[in-house]
C-alpha cells in the first residue's frame, strides 16, 4: 500500500513488466503470488509492504531510489 505516492515498477525474470505507475496514498498493489519478481521504486519510504498481512519495515527512507528488490516473501519479512 502507498502511505504517499510513490513510482513504482515490477517486473518479471524476463524483465517484462507487470505494473509501471505512481501508486497514490492509499492505493494498493498485490502482486502475483509469482517467482522471481522485482520491484524498483521512487519512493521507498513511502510504501507499506505487507508479507501474509503483516507490514515489514521499511525499504528505504521517504524519497529514496530502490532497484532490484527481490518480492520473495520469506527475504522481505526477514529483512533482507
Amino acid at each position: 500500500m502507498a502511505r504517499m505516492d510513490s513510482w513504482v515498477q515490477i517486473q518479471d525474470r524476463n524483465r517484462d513488466l507487470l505494473l509501471t505507475r505512481v501508486l497514490r496514498a492509499g492505493d494498493s498493489y498485490r502482486a502475483p503470488n509469482r517467482k522471481n519478481l522485482v520491484l524498483i521504486t521512487g519512493n521507498a519510504g513511502g510504501l507499506e509492504i505487507q508479507v501474509d498481512g503483516k507490514p515489514i519495515p521499511p525499504l528505504g527512507p521517504i524519497g529514496a531510489v530502490r532497484r532490484d528488490i527481490l518480492l520473495d516473501p520469506d527475504r522481505l519479512a526477514s529483512g533482507n
